[in-house]
């Protein structure tokens, strides 16, 4: 007896309570925007060249910089009968290196013939960073669209709740399976491209260079650019 009326209990509580979710949703579902895409790469291709101050080990230059994606979204809260559908209306990314920096051997001299060759060799590395980065600007955005459509209206009942609904589909963006793999296809890009400078033969062009020949006979273990 007691089992029997457990289970009506648990039936009028589930009855009761799915078709109140499914009405939550189907109140928010028709707020849902069309949601504004846009990325831009707003880097700066404007490399810092400084000296070392130790001998460098192995190379002749490296180039040195971090690439930062920030992202911003706008939500918009809209009031509906006993509570709010929180739907997301755009998404902003900025594509960024605060900054490259080029460090030279200092055994090389300024405007010298290696010099010379060894700082192009390094802004080769910097610009593939523009390249690779500029001819993905689509595949970014059609992957942030595709992410952006997957986010559905959220209903809430409390409006301090939209802070919390903010962060979370900023977090579902950045996880989403398009976003993570095109972020894959851009370093790949990145390291194929920066693999065949390095392996183009310049270090050769440098040996060529007679005053680098004559001045680092006085030395060893330079043996390449990278």
């Amino acid at each position: 007896m007691f089992y029997l009326n457990y289970l009506k209990f648990f039936l009028i509580i589930f009855y009761v309570f799915i078709p109140l979710y499914t009405f939550a949703e189907d109140i928010c579902s028709k707020y849902k925007f069309d949601v504004d895409v846009n990325i831009k790469n707003t880097t700066e291709y404007n490399p810092v060249i400084k000296i070392s101050d130790e001998n460098m080990i192995g190379k002749m230059g490296e180039t040195a910089y971090n690439t930062s994606y920030s992202s911003e979204i706008l939500i918009v809260t809209i009031p509906v009968k006993n509570g709010y559908c929180v739907s997301l209306r755009s998404v902003d990314i900025e594509i960024n290196v605060p900054e490259f920096i080029i460090t030279i051997d200092k055994r090389l001299k300024p405007e010298s013939c290696a010099y010379n060759i060894v700082v192009s060799h390094e802004k080769d590395h910097m610009n593939v960073n523009k390249t690779v980065i500029n001819s993905n600007l689509d595949n970014i955005k059609n992957s942030v669209s595709k992410a952006a459509e997957s986010i559905k209206p959220i209903f809430i009942s409390d409006k301090n709740d939209v802070k919390k609904i903010q962060s979370d589909i900023q977090n579902k963006i950045e996880s989403y399976k398009d976003v993570k793999e095109i972020q894959e296809k851009i370093t790949k890009e990145t390291d194929k491209k920066n693999e065949d400078i390095d392996t183009r033969g310049d270090s050769f062009e440098v040996w060529k260079c007679e005053d680098f020949y004559k001045e680092m006979k006085k030395f060893s273990g330079i043996t390449s650019i990278d």
